[in-house]
């Protein structure tokens, strides 16, 4: 698997799991130079700085490109931001203060680009030729996230890690939670699909999936929906009810189907009534999205 990494400007950050109260001042001074920078072992993984870039290529020629933005001290914790489909990866960040806010509260940030991606546990033989190179759920838990931790030490399973998505992305956000509960401390999703069946004339997971009179079976396996009762990620829901994308019934039915399998479990959801499917509406959960994550660090 080919992978190209490009080094972009100067600042090098130590990402570790040690809590910053838990070292002391004279440790602190140890590692940072007279330029602010804080010094990388030598036998950390991969010197990587801010905004840095790297790719990785499926077996079917795809080439997911992943950002890393790091914030100006080490950090423990890290976000994974899943964008939405066919929206640009990055987009998120400059149409919103999410980023720049998880940032300077001490959150390391990774966002890949997906592209069309729509998060199939399976390339079925049904799916649309032009869709068939975009990852699957298995490429990206067993080899893109492996690969994200050995070349930068984050998303390491022993630290506070989170994932994000709006729309197509809230549902590859909630899937990842699903399947990997010990890498995830908490998951939102906004504006996101939960269960797909429910959608049986949407293109896009006929374009995926095959027409669901003829896949039932399959259409209930590509999403967690029915399986609620082993979901044990702490999950922020926020749905607009006036989107005309995704119904926000969709996410209303998810949250009760939590509370009532799991009314232990920290579920915190937000469903306003004039709110679309858009980044002012996606711009307005930031700050209740990094509270509730914060609660998990």
């Amino acid at each position: 698997m080919k992978i190209s990494i490009w080094l972009i400007g100067f600042g090098l950050f130590f990402l570790s799991c040690q809590s910053p109260q838990n070292r002391n001042e004279n440790e602190n001074r140890d590692k940072v130079n007279t330029h602010g920078e804080v010094a990388v072992p030598e036998n950390y993984p991969l010197r990587i700085s801010q905004d840095t870039l790297f790719e990785l290529t499926n077996s079917r020629g795809f080439i997911s490109k992943v950002a890393v933005k790091l914030p100006d001290v080490s950090t423990k914790a890290c976000i994974l931001l899943l964008h939405g489909w066919n929206l640009p990866a990055n987009q998120w960040c400059d149409s919103t203060e999410f980023c720049n806010k998880a940032l300077a509260q001490g959150y390391a940030l990774l966002i890949p680009d997906f592209k069309l991606c729509n998060y199939p546990m399976k390339i079925h033989p049904e799916c649309l030729p032009k869709y068939r190179k975009y990852p699957d759920l298995p490429w990206i838990m067993d080899t893109l996230i492996p690969e994200i931790t050995n070349k930068t030490g984050l998303l390491d399973p022993s630290c506070p890690n989170f994932v994000a998505g709006i729309s197509t992305g809230g549902r590859g956000a909630t899937l990842l939670a699903y399947y990997m509960p010990e890498m995830f401390s908490a998951c939102a999703s906004l504006s996101g699909d939960f269960d797909i069946t429910a959608m049986a004339d949407e293109f896009l997971y006929k374009a995926w999936f095959g027409e669901y009179e003829a896949f039932p079976e399959r259409w209930k396996s590509e999403c967690f929906a029915y399986d609620a009762v082993n979901f044990r990620v702490p999950f922020y829901i926020a749905h607009g009810k006036a989107d005309a994308v995704s119904p926000w019934q969709q996410s209303q039915a998810m949250a009760d189907s939590l509370k009532t399998h799991h009314p232990e479990l920290p579920i915190r959801t937000y469903f306003p009534d004039s709110a679309a499917h858009d980044y002012n509406f996606w711009g307005k959960q930031t700050d209740g999205m990094l509270e509730f994550f914060r609660e998990f660090w």
